[in-house]
């Protein structure tokens, strides 16, 4: 079973729209406790990557202005488990 959670999640198909929201800022609160949080400290030629499907990310502040940054996107697709 897979939970799709993070701050898009806007309600619980099947439930009350507040009851839904209630639960989704629990299971929110609890999935981004301190101890289930990585933070990268960035150092040159590092390279971090994560699979999107079960992961919360989320950005934070860059001095773009000061630092050059090089972001790269790759999709792989599993047949066996993306439908067609």
């Amino acid at each position: 079973m897979t939970l799709y959670l993070a701050s898009h999640a806007t309600h619980i198909v099947g439930m009350d729209v507040a009851e839904g929201k209630a639960l989704l800022a629990e299971l929110i609160a609890f999935a981004t406790q301190e101890r289930f949080v990585y933070r990268h400290k960035w150092r040159p030629h590092d390279l971090v990557i994560w699979d999107n499907r079960c992961t919360m990310h989320r950005a934070t502040p860059f001095a773009d202005t000061r630092y050059q940054r090089d972001m790269r996107r790759a999709t792989v697709r599993d047949p066996e488990t993306t439908p067609g």
